[in-house]
């Protein structure tokens, strides 16, 4: 683990592996430690680079400053280090991050491979109904969030998208996630909220690069729309469905996940 200078901000950084360029983008709540088992998977395949989210991790986060627009501009950083366009791996919220980035900087990405991401903002559009549900779903942690009560909302949230729940993880774990939960909210002007997303809406049919969108069979139903959204838009990109796993399998099931990237790209 480092911490670097990166776009002007401290930025928690872990490196691994050799191989072709990857950078990965972890979910919310979590730090770059958390692809940590998916990077030993594919360390003999890819030079990786796995970076905490602003305010995760030791990463800084301006308040002041968009959450989506801080990260794709260290994102943006990282690889323009690289030689070479990067393969991106994304999950949850990170995922919708590496999405932004191959419609806008197309010339820095090789592929993308996605678990679930959270781009709730693209169903306002192309799901209304699965839209309204979702908003309806998340009502009780929004409802905590908005009185500024902080535990409540860790609860709800864990309840519906993490495999453990807020009473049963360790003191500091609950400490983590008190400090980092109010960044959810921090994020929704670009995913949640209707509006920002509707220009990468827009263009996910000009991405040329391969893509690959992954789900767990037991994740909330929302993700799957979400990916039917994308997928209609991005006809090349193929879809999976990993048995057993839900919306944490980058860590709860990290062999399963990182099989399915090593058969997306397979050694030359």
């Amino acid at each position: 683990m480092k911490v670097e200078k990166i776009a002007g901000r401290d930025v928690g950084l872990r490196y691994a592996g050799s191989g072709d360029a990857a950078l990965m983008f972890h979910c919310a709540l979590a730090h770059s430690g958390a692809f940590s088992p998916v990077m030993t998977a594919l360390e003999n395949r890819f030079s990786m680079t796995a970076f905490d989210l602003p305010g995760h991790g030791q990463t800084a986060f301006d308040p002041t400053l968009d959450f989506h627009d801080q990260t794709l501009e260290i994102a943006v950083a990282l690889l323009e280090r690289r030689l070479e366009a990067s393969h991106l791996i994304g999950h949850s919220l990170g995922a919708t991050v590496a999405l932004r980035l191959a419609v806008e900087y197309p010339d820095l990405v090789a592929s993308i491979s996605l678990y679930e991401p959270v781009y709730f903002s693209m169903l306002h559009a192309e799901n209304r109904a699965a839209y309204d549900q979702e908003m309806q779903d998340s009502n009780v942690f929004a409802s905590a969030a908005q009185r500024g009560d902080w535990p409540a909302a860790a609860t709800a949230f864990l309840q519906r998208w993490s495999a453990e729940d807020f009473d049963d993880i360790s003191a500091a774990q609950q400490g983590y996630i008190l400090k980092t939960i109010p960044l959810i909210i921090a994020s929704g002007p670009s995913v949640i909220l209707p509006g920002k997303s509707a220009k990468i809406l827009q263009r996910l049919l000009d991405i040329q690069v391969p893509v690959m969108l992954v789900a767990g069979a037991n994740s909330p139903n929302v993700v799957h729309h979400i990916i039917d959204v994308i997928a209609a838009k991005i006809p090349q990109a193929t879809r999976h469905v990993m048995k057993g796993a839900a919306h944490m399998g980058p860590i709860t099931h990290a062999g399963a996940f990182a099989g399915l990237i090593l058969n997306q790209h397979p050694k030359n």
